[in-house]
């Protein structure tokens, strides 16, 4: 895979959101809603190990990723410097959006992680092939 092959797909997710979530249209996944995810000690980013998914701290961390991805950036950015603050937001923007929007958001973003990491592997070329 070419330079400019590998860019047009990493970059490709960076540009296409169109799931409407909340009256709000999702952000792609990127490097600032990282930033937020791993400041306030989200535990799908921090690392360690996945909460069962069960478990409240899993449900917690997945209405914490929505409310990065979906709600309006500058409330996002704001209470994140609060891991209490950010929380609260979290429930109350997510306890505002219905059940299917939920869902579209979760498929959305896992579609997304699925073309980046498509994007980053390289494509096996056949040893014989002649350069």
């Amino acid at each position: 895979m070419n330079d400019i092959d590998r860019s047009n797909l990493l970059s490709a997710p960076f540009h296409n959101s169109t799931a409407l979530v909340g009256q709000y249209t999702m952000r792609p996944l990127n490097l600032a809603s990282y930033d937020v995810l791993l400041r306030t000690g989200n535990p799908l980013f921090t690392g360690g190990e996945t909460p069962n998914e069960n478990s409240a701290e899993f449900t917690g961390a997945v209405l914490g990723f929505i409310f990065a991805q979906c709600a309006p950036w500058p409330q996002v950015v704001k209470v994140s410097f609060d891991a209490q603050a950010f929380r609260e937001a979290s429930l109350i923007f997510c306890g505002e959006i219905s059940p299917a929007e939920i869902n579209l958001a979760i498929n959305t973003l896992k579609q997304q992680a699925r073309e980046l990491e498509a994007a980053q592997v390289d494509i096996l070329h056949d040893p014989s092939e002649k350069k």
